[in-house]
């Protein structure tokens, strides 16, 4: 195995971090830092899911926070053991969601609510850093990951 192959394999390999480098460079949204895809890429990485999913990190895109959202929506909202069909999903039984408090969407984490912030000027040349929110959030607003976004639950049986 030459010296080229290997080069190869770890350029490859750490794609996904390096992508991440560049366009963080031009002030395009990753999701997460640097320093986060670099460790995901690291201890993931050998696995074809992880790297892909370090990829898509790198390319601004959370694909596990959508992928949750999906298999929430899909599951079903309770034992439906012994019912007769389609009775437990005709109920209309629910409740206002609590972590949003019935509205379907929440206060952004990663920018609390802001959508994008100035940090304080550093340094000889004095000069603010504009930061975007990293979850592209310009409204500093989340569809709640609970309800799906509809403000409502399944509610006591």
């Amino acid at each position: 195995m030459g010296v080229g192959n290997v080069f190869v394999f770890w350029v490859i390999y750490f794609a996904p971090t390096l992508i991440a480098w560049f366009r963080n460079r031009p002030r395009k949204p990753v999701f997460g830092s640097i320093g986060q895809i670099f460790v995901l890429n690291l201890l993931l990485g050998w696995t074809v899911v992880g790297w892909i999913l370090t990829l898509a990190n790198a390319f601004g895109l959370n694909p596990v926070a959508w992928i949750v959202l999906r298999l929430f929506k899909a599951a079903p909202s309770g034992p439906t053991k012994g019912f007769p069909q389609g009775a437990a999903s005709s109920s209309t039984n629910t409740v206002p969601c609590s972590p949003c408090g019935g509205s379907g969407s929440m206060t952004c984490s990663s920018c609390s609510g802001r959508g994008s912030w100035y940090d304080a000027p550093t340094g000889a040349t004095g000069v603010a850093q504009l930061h975007t929110c990293p979850a592209y959030v310009s409204s500093g607003r989340i569809r709640c990951a609970y309800c799906g976004g509809s403000g409502r639950v399944p509610g006591p049986i």
